[in-house]
């Protein structure tokens, strides 16, 4: 049976095994989405200025939201690349590993094929290509789905510490440990190599991809919460963590600049190519090189964006895929985070003016805002947009309530969301050309924007809820052969 997972009716033991494991994987890497049954960031960054008390009361709803994710994602932490229930070929379990999504064995013409135990198959097996359909035990080995949910642990938990009156909180403490038990705690932490990120499987395979170094895209997040901490000078922040994260950064930036994987994702056109540059400049600043992730930026956006749209917005290279919808929204979330660390760099920077074919990032979202998902029958993505809409609208104005008409259309709670902290125009406004591009708009008020109800949620997912659907979903795919 090709491109079909072989549960063997002699290895009823073994499949058991794969569905729970696979089903544990699900739920973990849901927990991020669960807290919030609205937005899920593809990344983001946070500077610490967006983060000093006092508060406005107008972020009160902004500010519950996050010390519920930060509170959610701490009774599920801390993690470490050490707890995964499979190990990379490495044989060291202090190394990161991840399956390539979009593989899927192809048996038939293995001897014996029906007889194949689940690790035989993943070393026997040829592996084939489908774009945009996941193979669903790619979460066995669950690093990706823990470094998501760390990066969204530290994020929180550290801007939440903001929110105290004592410097010491349960919050900056929370992040203070996650960080050290994935980095630095020599009995669990991460070795800083991707060396397996991705990896295809079969005969020919066991190696990573240069698309793993995507994984860990989300140091952007982790970058903001070190920030956060450090700046605001947290005494749980120690100078003997601080020294220490610096010297793991270093090491993995050397892998980053020198590891052939590494490089090829360096120099990807596409997303992977963004999403390297947001890892890199992220990196950058957590050893306090500024001057280098300055460099990194202006690179970037003076070559690779230049490339990546069209006159009106769209991205062909995204548009190319098989999931146009969500690989549009995914790059324009990594253009973004990559303008706002080189803001955060170089104040001085004209980035959010910068140009791709005359198209700006603001142009993108214009594009996307009358893209349909529906048109390349893609389904649970349109939510994607919404944090991309409303970092419009806080960096370059709305002066005709386009974008804020666009939100409450779709039941987004924009002023109840975690990003309206920091997306806020009073301190993110950096485009110039008010005229063209709103910049200096008045910032819409938590009047002007619906209390959402039950009804106006598109989608309402909990963690119990998510372990039940995640259940259905593998059990159903596995015994019916779609997988």
């Amino acid at each position: 049976m090709p491109f079909t997972l072989m549960f063997s009716l002699q290895r009823r033991q073994d499949q058991l095994l794969i569905l729970v494991l696979v089903v544990l994987g699900f739920a973990q890497f849901q927990l991020a989405a669960a807290a919030n049954p609205f937005t899920c960031y593809a990344n983001d960054f946070v500077a610490p200025d967006r983060t000093v008390a006092p508060y406005a009361s107008k972020l009160a709803g902004a500010q519950d939201t996050i010390v519920a994710w930060a509170d959610e994602m701490a009774s599920y932490g801390p993690w470490s690349v050490t707890y995964k229930p499979v190990v990379a070929p490495s044989k060291d379990k202090h190394d990161y590993m991840s399956w390539a999504p979009y593989q899927w064995p192809d048996c038939s013409k293995v001897p014996n094929h029906n007889k194949l135990t689940q690790s035989q198959v993943w070393k026997t097996c040829p592996y084939v290509f489908r774009d945009g359909q996941v193979n669903p035990d790619r979460w066995l080995p669950n690093d990706f789905q823990s470094f998501f949910n760390l990066s969204d642990a530290v994020l929180y938990n550290a801007i939440a510490s903001t929110f105290q009156n004592d410097s010491s909180s349960k919050y900056s403490q929370n992040a203070v440990k996650f960080i050290n038990t994935y980095f630095l705690d020599p009995r669990t932490a991460i070795n800083p190599n991707l060396n397996y990120a991705q990896m295809n499987r079969g005969p020919n395979g066991q190696h990573g991809e240069y698309t793993g170094i995507l994984d860990l895209r989300a140091f952007a997040k982790i970058a903001s919460g070190i920030l956060i901490l450090r700046e605001h000078k947290n005494p749980d922040w120690t100078s003997d963590i601080d020294s220490k994260i610096i010297a793991w950064c270093k090491k993995y930036i050397e892998w980053l600049q020198t590891a052939p994987i590494a490089k090829q994702a360096a120099s990807a056109k596409n997303n992977h190519g963004t999403f390297y540059v947001n890892q890199m400049m992220a990196l950058k600043l957590i050893v306090n090189d500024k001057a280098g992730a300055t460099k990194l930026g202006r690179k970037y956006f003076g070559g690779t964006f230049k490339g990546q749209m069209k006159s009106n917005g769209d991205q062909p290279m995204e548009a190319s895929r098989s999931h146009p919808y969500h690989y549009r929204n995914f790059n324009i979330a990594g253009m973004i985070t990559n303008a706002r660390l080189l803001k955060y760099a170089d104040p001085t920077s004209d980035v959010w003016n910068t140009t791709s074919n005359g198209a700006t990032i603001k142009t993108a979202v214009d594009f996307l805002m009358t893209t349909e998902s529906s048109a390349s029958k893609e389904s649970n993505v349109t939510a994607e947009i919404y944090p991309n809409v409303a970092a419009i609208m806080s960096i370059y104005g709305d002066p005709q309530k386009k974008y804020l008409n666009f939100l409450k259309s779709s039941g987004f709670p924009y002023t109840t969301d975690a990003s309206y902290l920091w997306d806020q125009p009073a301190v993110n406004a950096g485009a110039k050309n008010a005229a063209n591009n709103g910049a200096g708009a008045t910032s819409p008020t938590l009047s002007s924007v619906p209390t959402p109800s039950p009804t106006s949620v598109a989608v309402e997912i909990r963690p119990g809820r998510v372990m039940g659907c995640m259940l259905l979903l593998v059990v159903f795919a596995a015994m019916s052969g779609v997988c």
